[in-house]
């Protein structure tokens, strides 16, 4: 005798599952019919088995592939941004342009997907509620964002700007998930005045200010 896994409907229409003991397939059909049931999947109940931990498995590997890969982007963007930023001086946008990192827009909303664009919206939006028309334009990546903004952030004391600041890189790294990521607030096109990085793995928030 085999194991039969069955999907079916009963006379009421309602779906039935279970595992039915059969010489064949052909046998299981016929008893389950009897019964008043009307079959529309029928497997050996072992090999489905079989079946099912294969795809765990592959789907197992693919989530832990991807948090490797993940963790090693993060970690090589990381790099690129100490490289180009240094320790000394503030990031220049324009080093950050030519390398390919970011697209360099301070004056529109600019993002990959539409999670990225609706989390720079909300970013926005909070800003403007400390200080309104202080943003001049946002560009959001995963592992990076950059807020363009006006003279009238000058109005900001140093500690309102960094809570704003780590708050929303902290934002970035809940919403998108990224293991590092770092925001950079950017004065006029090119002069940038606050970097802040966030390390998941530590959970720990470094802030420069440059202004």
């Amino acid at each position: 005798m085999r194991s039969f896994f069955y999907k079916a409907y009963d006379e009421a229409g309602r779906k039935r599952t279970g595992v039915i003991e059969a010489p064949h397939r052909k046998d299981a059909d016929t008893e389950l019919r009897k019964s008043g049931l009307r079959p529309y999947f029928l497997h050996d109940y072992h090999k489905l088995k079989e079946i099912l931990h294969r795809k765990q498995r592959k789907r197992r590997q693919i989530i832990v592939v991807g948090g490797v890969a993940a963790t090693i982007l993060s970690v090589v963007f990381s790099v690129v941004v100490v490289r180009y930023a240094g320790r000394e001086r503030a990031p220049l946008i324009d080093d950050y342009r030519r390398s390919g990192i970011v697209e360099g827009n301070p004056s529109v909303i600019q993002a990959n997907t539409k999670e990225q664009r609706e989390f720079a919206v909300d970013i926005h939006d909070v800003w403007e509620s400390f200080c309104p028309e202080v943003i001049q334009g946002i560009e959001v990546t995963k592992l990076l964002m950059t807020i363009w903004v006006t003279r009238e952030v000058r109005n900001l004391s140093d500690n309102e700007l960094e809570v704003l600041a780590s708050n929303a890189v902290r934002a970035l790294h809940r919403k998108l998930g990224a293991n590092a990521c770092t925001l950079l607030v950017v004065e006029g096109t090119d002069r940038t005045i606050l970097e802040v990085s966030y390390n998941a793995l530590n959970k720990a928030t470094r802030l420069k200010l440059y202004r």
